[in-house]
């Protein structure tokens, strides 16, 4: 004979071992999704870390290439420094030597005398600290172009210089005869091309030569191009 009791008893044991074995899958549901969830943080830690390091070797990559292509820059501009420098100093001594063959089978009235032509205008001579640089000068003011930039004087040369960099220079030599000054370079940083470095640094050998009682003699080429072009320089000018 069937007992209801006792068969209620047995489908509510049934319900309870569902339901407990509902608690663990859910707790294993539970467990997985944090295991899933610090995988997904791991794993977005380390595309976070990749990508910065990317970025930073992108980074680097173009700082390098831009540090080597100023460095090309820098080489290139020495470099053509150095051949203007050697053509001024083959086209001085050429020169030079010229002239003194002509004072051999001519005398020396030849350059002497011309060395003595014309009027040489009397200009205040610059002012210079000890340190060599012009603290007033009658044309510094095409320094103004460049912010920062000094004229400076050093024995028979003239440099500007912006910082430690120096952008461009202009030198000279005493002779060929007493009373004159050969001036054989020129040179201005590529950089700065186009504006009034050069002829900057040309007047001020110029108006010193003036204060001095000096000739020039160019045989830069550029100095020898503005000679012939600025009738203003007349006064200075020994002519070969």
């Amino acid at each position: 004979m069937r007992n209801p009791i006792k068969e209620l008893m047995g489908i509510k044991d049934s319900i309870n071992g569902v339901k407990n074995t509902m608690d663990e899958i859910k707790t294993m549901l539970d467990d997985v999704k944090g295991d899933v969830d610090d995988v997904q943080q791991k794993l977005q830690g380390t595309m976070e870390h990749a990508k910065s390091t990317s970025e930073k070797a992108k980074l680097s990559a173009d700082q390098l290439k831009q540090a080597l292509g100023e460095a090309s820059t820098g080489l290139n501009a020495s470099k053509q420094h150095i051949e203007l420098t050697k053509k001024d100093i083959q086209q001085t001594t050429k020169v030079i030597k010229g002239l003194f063959g002509k004072v051999s089978n001519n005398g020396h009235a030849s350059i002497s005398d011309t060395a003595n032509n014309g009027q040489t205008q009397a200009i205040p001579a610059q002012v210079t600290s000890s340190s060599g640089v012009l603290a007033d000068s009658h044309t510094s003011s095409w320094l103004q172009d460049i912010e920062g930039a000094q004229l400076i004087k050093e024995g028979p040369a003239y440099f500007v210089k912006l910082g430690e960099r120096v952008i461009g220079e202009i030198t000279y030599i005493p002779g060929p005869e007493n009373d004159t000054w050969t001036l054989n370079h020129t040179y201005v940083d590529p950089q700065f091309r186009g504006g009034r470095i050069a002829k900057g640094l040309l007047d001020e050998v110029v108006h010193a030569a003036r204060v001095e009682g000096k000739k020039i003699f160019p045989t830069c080429s550029y100095a020898l191009v503005q000679f012939k072009r600025d009738r203003s320089y007349e006064d200075v000018w020994l002519r070969a």
